[in-house]
């Protein structure tokens, strides 16, 4: 199901078929192989990108703001249709509608600024994870969220139950990827540190199985990244210092499936989709050898870890959203999303097993000696699973214009629990307010082309939140303060924008 810009007409998806029309390209005589030409090369390094970059694909920008302006201007209310060439994404089954199209294009730029509530003159370090006690400020300055995304449906097989191929890609423009397990102890905003620093993939197949019911399934691509490093380090004069480091990057993928309805008499008043989506988690993985000969010519001291963590995690989730075209010039988008957080971990690097030696040989004159290093120790939270109810309306302007409103809801992943005790990793419920315009136009450049553009604003406002650090450090010693003591305000809010263009061939 697409939406309307007026009561008359549906949206790109429903042009005149291409067999019913004239082709031409303006300011010349009925050039077809020219749009051919410019056909194949929308379609073409779009998927060029895709593939390239499936091996770092995971960043989830979609639950994030949802991906093109038009779903992003209902609160990401795509579940039901009207995602267009983000559909790979929104609803895998919206691939199988029926349209008098072949391909379906867009491209578009999205940006979100996180501001949070300053954190000062709090406990940073202590006994317990420091040689020292030092009070002072918290870095609250988050990497913005700025890349462009890019939507594709094409329809493989039309005579076969509508056969369509998608593919959704986000890329962002500030770095190719960025990668930051973040802090452990000392007050930090995981879920906004560097979850949507990394491209994105999503591919899907769709199908229309008939009598209004459409089916779809898809990949979300992750990766597990293992790292490798040995250092040997001198300090005598005449002498050098070595380090090698080697890493590998494997892609994997978590399945997600999309079921849509529509009404077969009128395609465009009414519909119902689902979808699920199973979990997937980057993995990190590394491993240190490391040597220090730091004492004359005395044997150097070894130390050997391995250090764990998640980079990012994206939940199991149930999403179920309709849409109902109530008048000629209005439509509503109600959607609601249930995502099982409770099996999330954390992204912060666990260090297992640390090892030192110091000894020439195992001998009565050169004994080996070691020192006792403590394990990492990650702060223990109890996570809970979220309900996101998202809501929008389409108010159709004129034929050519269309604006949009959305509202979402997402509640924290700690059940409105705050980090009095041990840790202080931050979550606080959010409100996300949405507005969109959308933009009718008969010519794209020198081409004969319906095509349409998508603006979006955004603002995510965070609940304030007044943590208060309890009495001891995080091993009960009195005589210590925990990290982050006395106490601070957590909060702040996300503002941001977008734009996509959509073509239709």
């Amino acid at each position: 199901m697409v939406s309307t810009l007026s009561g008359r007409e549906r949206d790109f998806t429903a042009l005149k078929k291409p067999a019913q029309r004239e082709i031409k390209v303006l300011g010349s005589k009925g050039n077809v192989s020219d749009l051919d030409k410019f056909k194949r090369v929308a379609l073409s390094w779009p998927l060029l990108l895709g593939i390239f970059f499936s091996t770092f694909g995971h960043a989830n920008v979609g639950e994030f703001v949802g991906f093109g302006s038009r779903v992003a201007g209902l609160a990401g209310a795509g579940v039901a249709g009207n995602a267009g060439a983000f559909s790979a994404y929104h609803n895998p089954a919206e691939l199988g509608v029926e349209t008098d199209q072949r391909l379906l294009f867009s491209w578009g730029f999205v940006f979100v600024q996180p501001t949070f509530r300053p954190i000062t003159n709090v406990v940073t370090q202590n006994l317990f994870n420091s040689d020292g006690v030092n009070q002072g400020n918290v870095d609250t300055s988050y990497r913005s969220t700025l890349g462009q995304e890019i939507g594709i449906s094409y329809r493989l097989i039309p005579d076969f139950y509508n056969f369509t191929f998608g593919l959704v890609t986000f890329l962002p423009l500030d770095a190719v990827a960025f990668m930051d397990t973040g802090e452990a102890y000392i007050p930090e905003y995981f879920m906004y540190r560097a979850r949507t620093q990394r491209p994105q993939v999503e591919a899907a197949m769709g199908m229309d199985l008939g009598k209004g019911f459409h089916l779809g399934g898809g990949l979300h691509f992750g990766f597990s990244l293992t790292g490798n490093a040995s250092a040997f380090i001198n300090t005598q004069s005449g002498t050098a210092s070595s380090m090698r480091f080697a890493t590998s990057l494997k892609p994997k993928a978590a399945p997600y499936f999309g079921l849509l309805y529509a009404s077969p008499e009128h395609s465009d008043s009414f519909g119902m989709g689902l979808v699920f989506r199973l979990p997937v988690a980057s993995d990190n993985t590394m491993v240190l050898n490391s040597a220090a000969r730091v004492f004359g010519d005395f044997a150097a001291v070894d130390f050997n870890f391995t250090a764990l963590s998640t980079l990012f995690y994206d939940p199991m989730a149930l999403e179920l959203g309709g849409a109902w075209k109530h008048s000629s010039w209005g439509k509503a988008y109600a959607q609601v999303d249930y995502q099982v957080w409770s099996a999330f971990t954390p992204p912060a690097m666990l260090i297992q097993q640390p090892q030192t030696t110091n000894c020439k040989d195992n001998s009565a004159t050169h004994p080996c000696n070691t020192v006792k290093i403590s394990a990492g120790r990650i702060p223990q939270y109890r996570y809970y699973d979220v309900v996101v109810p998202r809501f929008g309306e389409e108010i159709a302007l004129s034929d050519g214009a269309i604006f949009r409103m959305g509202y979402a809801y997402r509640s924290s992943i700690f059940g409105g629990e705050v980090s009095n005790g041990e840790g202080n990793y931050l979550d606080p419920a959010k409100h996300m307010f949405n507005l969109g315009l959308g933009l009718k136009f008969n010519h794209f450049l020198a081409f004969a082309i319906q095509n349409y553009l998508d603006f979006h604003f955004s603002y995510q406002y965070l609940v304030l939140q007044h943590i208060v650090k309890t009495p001891g450090n995080e091993t009960g010693n009195m005589s210590d303060s925990k990290i982050g003591s006395p106490g601070y305000d957590a909060g702040g809010s996300l503002l941001g924008g977008g734009v996509s263009l959509s073509l239709a061939f």
